[in-house]
């Protein structure tokens, strides 16, 4: 079963445990037949799940594959507050699929950061983990500290670091250029919308998702702090960086992966790694270590 327009957002009734009356907000199947342990992939700040079909196309035709989408996109419920929160009500659903484990579980851009905590939950109910794999993540350096003033002052920095690095960027090269261009073009038309219908009907008509879900996972992000874990992470990484980074070598996962990070680096960008001929790559090397790992 691959993700369909018509699908790539489950309301609640679309799954359900019937057995155990638990709904499911996120869980979204793309392949469900194969013998081989799930992997389970977190869908990132653009929330889009659709981008998985094509890294589950040239995975084994044996490999299950599920995405887990974020709760409240289209505004019907609630979203989650906290990375916490979001964790444990995915690690809920997943469980249904694979009550034991070991558990498979990967995330893009942010939500690497989900699966990661997802994974420090699991092994403290003494779930067993098959693998981590990070599709580029990175840890934004206020995740580090707890301390709400340290966060804001961190944040700042970042920001003032990330402002300098678009300006180089956008003029390093003709292709930098026009896509700078076209992301100020969607912020104009935003501010826009945003005059004209106010900031939900903005959202629904530009992104077409709920502004709120936006305003509540900003205050998650601005919330979480990282803890380091024992675990191994299986980073894969593009090569052209289109954003600011501390560490562009580990994405700062160094420090919280405390048995290591393996590199397994992508030609492109952060938007290509889901597309032809990168895709095909990147399943063929996700596919050996899904079936190589302890």
């Amino acid at each position: 079963m691959k993700i369909s327009e018509g699908n790539s957002s489950l309301k609640a009734s679309d799954l359900s445990n019937s057995e155990n009356n638990v709904t499911s907000y996120s869980l979204v199947p793309i392949r469900e037949n194969g013998h081989k342990e799930p992997l389970f992939i977190v869908h990132g700040a653009d929330y889009d799940i659709l981008k998985f079909n094509s890294l589950a196309n040239v995975l084994d035709d044996d490999q299950p594959v599920y995405a887990l989408q974020a709760k409240g996109l289209k505004g019907d419920v609630k979203p989650h507050e906290t990375v916490e929160a979001m964790a444990s009500q995915y690690i809920s659903e997943i469980t249904h699929i694979t009550k034991e484990g070991p558990y498979a579980l990967a995330g893009f851009s942010f939500g690497g950061i989900i699966a990661f905590e997802m994974v420090k939950q699991l092994k403290a109910s003494g779930k067993h983990i098959k693998g981590l794999f990070l599709f580029d993540s990175y840890v934004y350096p206020s995740y580090f500290y707890s301390h709400p003033k340290k966060k804001k002052i961190v944040s700042l920095l970042y920001a003032v670091g990330q402002l300098g690095f678009m300006g180089l960027n956008m003029f390093s090269s003709v292709s930098n250029f026009k896509r700078r261009v076209n992301l100020l073009k969607i912020k104009f038309s935003g501010l826009y919308l945003k005059l004209k219908h106010g900031s939900e009907k903005q959202y629904q008509l530009q992104f077409n998702r709920s502004a709120t879900i936006d305003e509540m996972h900003t205050l998650a992000y601005k919330r979480y702090h990282i803890v380091p874990q024992n675990i191994k992470v299986e980073l894969f990484r593009s090569t052209n960086k289109i954003y600011f980074a501390h560490d562009y070598k580990y994405l700062g996962w160094k420090k919280i992966a405390l048995r290591g990070v393996q590199n397994h680096i992508l030609p492109g960008n952060h938007s290509q790694m889901f597309l032809s001929p990168v895709v095909e790559e990147f399943g063929k090397t996700l596919q050996t270590l899904l079936n190589n790992e302890d």
